[in-house]
């Protein structure tokens, strides 16, 4: 699986804003003190953003280091010391079945692991029909990550509610740029966004966690975060997402044009087996089957041309190449994803590269 590179930079902006506030990330936003005071200023108004993106509470919104401990935080939180089951699919990242694994190992719950298609996409009705009296939890992506397709989120916690409105849901968000888009959030329990992803920084995501909803915190300490996440904050994160998710909020109609445009510049013109289901493609992302060809030598080529393709998850290369291979009869999937207000230029670029090199591939194997 290979995921196109240029995509986490953040806007110039928000490299200022940064710049300028850079003394108040060295002090603590819970401190007592008057110095303290910005800090605490700076993280109430970035969770304030986060909220406005999200249509929700400023108290819906939990702070954490990354979209795998926001998971963590849901599935293990939602579930501590409870008796029962939890439904998720055979296709998911690791930072949710490897929790559940977790808990089907060390608390005895039992995970239904429901079967997608080839494309990742699931029924909803497939998935009411697994829910029984013990059903705690339903987690999975909102997106599949390897095949770019987007799942009927709203429709999977409706039919779900509707067999058992004590059953929670929890979805992870990533590969949405702008999830209330696609979701109406109101009808979720909790769901997870990736900080990188929104282009803000390495080190923070985020929990939204609906009003009324008991979670055991996995960090236990102070009171930082409604009691979910002990720890000083890490402001300069916080802030820095915040800053990004403004001006993707302000600029929402500018990107929204240039994906549109990108998308179907890409359809039309990428002449590879699409791995996404048709009419459920998130905007933005793009899967396509690979045949005959090992990963690591288009990295190889596509590094020497300028672009520095990666694994989403190093670790995990041999399994996932292996649940690939049975899941969509691919040898590996190359994944493109757009960055916000890319230029039409900049993928013919792109594609004009990468035609040359699966040529250069395709004529040596």
């Amino acid at each position: 699986m290979i995921y196109e590179p240029y995509s986490s930079f953040p806007f110039p902006e928000v490299f200022r804003e940064v710049y300028n506030n850079l003394p108040y990330f060295f002090i603590n936003p819970s401190g007592l003190n008057t110095l303290s005071t910005k800090s605490k200023e700076m993280l109430v108004r970035s969770r304030a953003v986060v909220a406005e993106f999200l249509k929700c509470a400023n108290s819906e919104i939990i702070f954490t280091s990354s979209s795998t401990e926001s998971n963590n935080l849901a599935i293990k939180g939602a579930v501590w010391n409870k008796r029962g089951s939890i439904i998720t699919t055979d296709f998911e990242h690791p930072s949710i079945l490897h929790p559940l694994k977790t808990l089907s190992e060390k608390q005895g719950l039992r995970i239904v692991y429901l079967g997608t298609d080839k494309t990742g996409f699931i029924d909803p009705e497939r998935v009411k029909d697994a829910v029984t009296e013990d059903t705690l939890l339903v987690t999975m992506g909102a997106v599949c990550r390897e095949t770019a397709t987007l799942r009927d989120v709203n429709g999977i916690t409706k039919a779900v509610k509707g067999a058992n409105p004590n059953t929670l849901c929890h979805f992870d968000l990533w590969g949405l740029y702008y999830p209330t888009s696609q979701i109406d959030l109101r009808d979720l329990d909790m769901a997870s966004l990736d900080g990188p992803f929104l282009l803000g920084p390495q080190g923070v995501g985020v929990l939204y966690v609906r009003k009324n909803v008991r979670v055991k915190p996995l960090i236990e300490g102070g009171v930082q975060e409604r009691g979910l996440r002990a720890g000083e904050e890490n402001l300069f994160g916080t802030f820095s997402l915040s800053k990004s998710i403004a001006l993707l909020m302000e600029r929402e109609e500018a990107v929204k044009k240039s994906l549109n445009l990108c998308d179907r510049y890409i359809m039309e013109n990428l002449s590879l087996p699409p791995v996404f289901k048709e009419g459920w493609k998130a905007p933005g992302l793009f899967s396509y089957g690979l045949k005959d060809m090992e990963a690591e030598m288009l990295i190889s080529f596509m590094e020497k041309k300028g672009y520095f393709l990666s694994y989403p998850s190093p670790c995990m290369v041999n399994r996932v190449k292996g649940r690939i291979k049975e899941k969509c009869g691919f040898e590996d999937l190359l994944f493109i994803r757009v960055p916000p207000l890319t230029s039409i230029g900049d993928i013919k670029t792109f594609l004009n590269t990468l035609r040359d090199v699966l040529e250069k591939i395709g004529s040596m194997v």
